[in-house]
């Protein structure tokens, strides 16, 4: 396998844990709190977090080598461009394996990436009963779906933004699963979760606009 390169995965979030852990065994980082593995998260990525990251990976590739597993919600096209070059040209001795939503990059910063190896990873971080309802969800029509989301957000404001943030994540896990034969559905719905769930990441997000937006736009699993 080529080393000193970036990978990419397309999936969903929920995936980062077990992606981090298959990296570090295939690139010779194993073992638990091994100080050169980085895996990092972020909602909402834009040119502020391009610049630090750029800025982490040039002292580490001074220290030695580092290996970067980088979870990415959303990314703005500022934040790509300013990411070329790192990914172009890795320090010498760092690897990144970067997990993005399906069609999240634009192609000028696709092409700097290597596909990482290891498809068809399973046993997504997310509880049996939070799966049902996102299926649940994705079955419904428009009028259930709305109505749903009315009844899901009454009740503890200071939770409202963590509950929304999982149940997007088994949105984006269901769809994934049920329309991987079908790349030309599933691209767009999964591009649009991407899209909206960096708004969450915003100081005052409209939840309640951004999940009637997924009720009105995902599409129906039969």
């Amino acid at each position: 396998m080529q080393a000193h390169h970036a990978y990419l995965y397309e999936g969903p979030m929920t995936l980062l844990s077990l992606l981090a852990k298959d990296a570090g065994e295939r690139f010779g980082f194993a073992g638990a709190g091994n100080p050169d593995v980085h895996v990092e998260s972020w909602e909402k990525f834009g040119i502020d977090e391009s610049r630090a990251l750029v800025m982490q990976t040039s002292l580490r590739s001074m220290q030695g080598k580092a290996l970067f597993v980088l979870g990415i919600s959303s990314i703005t096209s500022e934040a790509q461009q300013a990411l070329l070059k790192l990914f172009e040209e890795p320090g010498e001795g760092v690897v990144f394996v970067v997990l993005v939503p399906h069609g999240t990059l634009l192609p000028t910063l696709r092409s700097r990436f290597l596909d990482y190896p290891h498809k068809g990873m399973s046993g997504v971080e997310i509880s049996s009963q939070e799966i049902s309802t996102a299926l649940e969800f994705l079955s419904w029509p428009y009028a259930k779906r709305s109505a749903w989301v009315t009844a899901f957000l009454k009740g503890d404001e200071d939770g409202v933004r963590e509950k929304v943030r999982v149940f997007v994540d088994a949105l984006e896990a269901e769809l994934y699963k049920h329309l991987s034969n079908n790349p030309k559905e599933m691209g767009p719905a999964l591009a649009d979760v991407a899209h909206f769930r960096g708004y969450l990441a915003d100081r005052a997000p409209s939840i309640k606009m951004i999940l009637e937006h997924f009720a009105a736009t995902l599409p129906t699993l039969k």
